[in-house]
């Protein structure tokens, strides 16, 4: 059994002090940090759960749904409890923040994959572990429609996931995401398809220029996936046939 605590403030700050640490090439006491009383609260004292890597991003979001239900009840917006989510990516930093092979130094991204900063519509979905969670819990329902940004590396969101999942009034729109993940996801192999992640023609960038002028013109919520899918240019054509 293990704990799940969160960080105070004086515990996220903690928490980026030790990021920049790993990039210096410090050495760090992550374990310390998480169980410090003096940076952290407890949560739930008997969690019955192990460190372990996910397949994609979906995985994760399932595991710390299932993980964090008992706590839904006494706290209903888990999702933006930066304190909890900074301390999870702590937790999983062997998972989040691997070690290279050839040099043996941990490879840390920016501060936004591992410290939540839930208001920041410019960086909230980018966290490693919330962003997925945050997603699959919106759309728990149907999460098959949400596929296209949950089926990458934790560690590597892709392009679909920056350009779609920061768009607010695309990622909360179910059928502008049924939309998405029909274009972009293999049927087959339930992964994207090939090019979904470039930058040419009919590109996730491309795409959320084009899904938010629908949204302006059309009532989109009201419309099935496929008669989106239908209004696109032709750039697209090649995803459709794909």
């Amino acid at each position: 059994m293990n704990e799940i605590r969160r960080f105070t403030e004086p515990g996220l700050i903690a928490a980026r002090e030790l990021l920049n640490q790993l990039r210096q090439g410090e050495d760090v006491d992550v374990e310390a940090l998480l169980t410090s009383e003096l940076h952290t609260l407890q949560m739930m004292p008997d969690a019955d759960y192990d460190v372990i890597s996910f397949d994609d991003r979906q995985h994760a979001a399932e595991f710390f749904y299932a993980l964090l239900e008992p706590l839904s009840a006494h706290y209903p917006d888990l999702e933006l409890d930066a304190g909890l989510w900074t301390w999870l990516a702590m937790k999983w930093l062997s998972v989040l923040a691997p070690e290279d092979p050839s040099t043996g130094e941990r490879v840390v991204r920016q501060d936004e994959r591992y410290v939540l900063t839930p208001h920041s519509f410019q960086t909230y979905y980018r966290h490693y572990l919330s962003g997925p969670y945050r997603i699959y819990k919106a759309h728990r329902d149907d999460v098959s429609r949400v596929r296209a940004v949950l089926a990458t590396p934790v560690i590597s969101p892709g392009e679909v996931v920056e350009q779609i999942a920061s768009k607010q009034d695309i990622i909360s729109n179910p059928s502008l995401m049924g939309a998405v993940t029909a274009l972009y996801v293999d049927p087959a192999t339930n992964t994207l398809k090939r090019g979904s992640g470039g930058s040419a023609g009919g590109s996730p960038r491309r795409l959320s220029d084009v899904l938010y002028q629908f949204d302006q013109t059309w009532d989109t919520s009201a419309m099935a996936p496929g008669e989106i899918l239908a209004l696109l240019p032709a750039e697209f054509d090649r995803f459709k046939s794909a």
